[in-house]
């Protein structure tokens, strides 16, 4: 089965390269926000996933290495995806669209 590429794959390999993300997250009502930076070097999968690979570190200051794939299935008419992350044993499905 070879899937053709759409409109929506092709949207998604602007994202390949290197980037630095820069984040920050809710701790908890009494605590400081966390601010984090991570390296993130993204790829395509042939011409219809792109593969994510980012390095950054937990809130305790430890490494942590994440993956995240992501592709487009015109029968869902959906993004989908998954991520996983090296401090945790859960995966992650994304479901989505652009708006």
């Amino acid at each position: 089965m070879n899937a053709k590429p759409q409109a929506e794959h092709a949207w998604l390999s602007q994202l390949a390269g290197e980037w630095i993300a820069e984040g920050e997250c809710s701790m908890g009502p009494d605590q400081p926000p966390f601010k984090s930076t991570s390296k993130v070097k993204n790829r395509m999968l042939g011409e219809l996933w792109l593969i994510s690979e980012m390095e950054g570190e937990t809130p305790g200051g430890t490494p942590c290495d994440c993956i995240m794939t992501l592709g487009y299935d015109p029968v869902e008419s959906a993004y989908v995806g998954t991520f996983v992350v090296s401090m945790m044993t859960h995966l992650w499905p994304y479901r989505g669209v652009l708006d």
